[in-house]
C-alpha cells in the first residue's frame, strides 16, 4: 500500500511543477495516481448528418474508420459501431473518450493548470492514403468534416499532446446511408496497458453490403449483412439483371453470370474479417441465403486440438453444401448461378481468427472497484467464428 503522506507530498510537488511549467500533454503513462479509475465520457456528436453523396461527383467510394497507433498517437483502441441506416445521403459520426486516471488527468484542473485527457482528444477526419499527420499539417481541401464527405477519408482519434496516454482512446459509432456501396474499412485493438481493467476493442456493424476489411484483436465482431446483398455490389442493378438472365450467345442456353456478363469480375464483392496474429478474437457474421457468395472460415491457431472451430450453419439444403478440410477449416458455396460461372467467385467472404485462447475482460467500468479484491475480469476462451443467417438482431 503506498504511504500516504509520502504521496501528498509528492501530488503537491508535481502539482507546484505543473503550476509553474504548464501541461505539456507528454501522456505519461508511469505509476498512476491515488484516486485513479476507468473514466469514460458520455457519447459526443462530431459529425452531424453531413452530406454523403452516393452518385455524380464526388461520390463516396471508401471510408476508414480506426487504426493502430501511430507515431504515439491516433489510437482508437476501442469499441466500433457502424450502422447503415440512414435514408439519406449523410453520415454522423459520435465519439466516447476513456481514461483511466484520476479525475485531475482525465478531466483537468485549472488549479494545477493540467488540460484533462478528455480535452486533448477529438475526431481526425481527412482524406488519407497513408499514416496521418497533426490535422493543422493536412491540406484543408482534404478536411472530411467540411462542405461535403469525400472518397478515401479516415475517421481516427487524434490527442492533441506530445503523447497519447497508453490507458486512454475512445469508442467510435458511424452512421451511413442504408445504399451505400463502396468500400468499409474498420480497424480496432484491445487497450491493456491498465493490467486491472483489460479493456477489449468491439466491432458491431449492422447493414454492410460491399467489400472491406475489418481487423479486431480479442474483442468481439458482430457484423450482419444486408439481406439485398448480390455478389457484385459495384454493378448497377441492370447489369445484375443481365447477368442473371445471361443467355450465351453461341449456344443460346442460359448461363448466368457467365465472364461474358455486362457484370465484370473486378466488381465481385469481397469482405474480409480477421482476428489478427497473435490474437484470439470471436467472430459472427449474419448472412443473407439468397445470393451467390462464398464463404471461407478458418481458426488458425497453431496450439491443436483445440475448441475453436468455425461454425457454418447458414451452409444448409439445396443452396449450399459446407466442405470442412478440416476441424478448423470449413467453407461453403451459396447460390452457385450456372455451370457458366466461375466455380468460388462470387462475393467472397474470409472469416478468420489466429488464435483461440483465453481472453479477460470487463463488461462496463462500473464492474471494477479500486478496492483489492472487489473485483475481477470475466475470462472466456475466444477465436470462435459462425456464419449464421438471421442470428444476429
Amino acid at each position: 500500500m503506498k504511504n500516504p503522506s509520502l504521496a501528498l507530498s509528492l501530488g503537491l510537488t508535481l502539482g507546484l511543477f505543473a503550476a509553474g511549467c504548464g501541461d505539456s500533454g507528454n501522456g505519461d503513462d508511469g505509476p498512476i495516481n491515488e484516486g485513479a479509475r476507468p473514466q469514460e465520457t458520455k457519447w459526443k456528436t462530431v459529425v452531424d448528418n453531413l452530406p454523403f453523396p452516393l452518385s455524380g461527383e464526388g461520390q463516396i467510394y471508401s471510408i476508414s474508420v480506426g487504426r493502430l497507433d501511430y507515431n504515439k498517437n491516433f489510437a482508437n483502441r476501442g469499441d466500433v459501431e457502424v450502422y447503415l441506416d440512414q435514408d439519406a445521403e449523410v453520415i454522423s459520426v459520435e465519439m466516447r473518450y476513456y481514461d483511466f486516471s484520476d479525475d485531475a488527468t482525465a478531466l483537468g484542473d485549472e488549479a494545477q493548470n493540467i488540460i484533462g485527457t478528455f480535452d486533448r482528444m477529438s475526431l481526425w477526419a481527412f482524406v488519407s492514403s497513408g499514416n496521418p499527420s497533426k490535422p493543422d499539417a493536412m491540406a484543408p481541401e482534404d478536411d472530411c468534416t467540411v462542405g461535403t464527405w469525400k472518397s478515401g477519408c479516415a475517421i481516427y482519434v487524434y490527442y492533441d499532446g506530445q503523447t497519447q496516454p497508453a490507458r486512454a482512446g475512445a469508442d467510435i459509432r458511424v452512421h451511413l446511408p442504408k445504399a451505400y456501396r463502396g468500400e468499409l474499412n474498420i480497424t480496432t485493438e484491445d487497450n491493456v496497458a491498465e493490467s486491472t481493467f483489460p479493456r477489449v476493442g468491439d466491432i458491431t456493424v449492422d447493414g454492410i453490403c460491399s467489400s472491406g476489411i475489418i481487423n479486431i484483436a480479442q474483442g468481439n465482431a458482430n457484423i450482419k449483412m444486408c439481406r439485398d446483398l448480390t455478389p457484385a455490389p459495384l454493378c448497377t442493378a441492370e447489369q445484375i439483371k443481365g447477368c442473371e438472365d445471361f443467355v450465351d450467345p453461341d449456344t443460346m442456353m442460359p448461363a448466368a453470370w457467365s465472364n461474358l456478363c455486362p457484370c465484370p469480375a473486378e466488381n465481385f464483392g469481397q469482405l474480409k474479417i480477421e482476428a489478427l496474429k497473435p490474437w484470439a478474437g470471436n467472430i459472427t457474421v449474419d448472412i443473407p441465403t439468397t445470393t451467390w457468395l462464398n464463404a471461407n472460415l478458418a481458426n488458425e491457431e497453431s496450439d491443436k486440438p483445440h475448441e475453436c472451430k468455425p461454425e457454418l450453419p447458414a451452409c444448409t439444403g439445396k443452396a449450399c453444401s459446407p466442405v470442412s478440410f478440416d476441424d478448423y477449416t470449413i467453407s461453403g458455396e451459396f447460390n452457385y448461378p450456372s455451370k457458366a460461372a466461375a466455380s468460388g467467385a462470387g462475393f467472397n467472404l474470409t472469416v478468420k481468427s489466429a488464435g483461440c485462447n483465453p481472453v479477460s475482460y470487463y463488461d462496463s467500468p462500473d464492474d471494477w472497484s479500486e478496492v483489492e479484491g472487489q473485483s475481477k475480469p470475466k475470462t472466456e476462451t475466444r477465436g470462435h467464428i459462425n456464419v449464421c443467417s438471421g442470428c444476429l438482431q
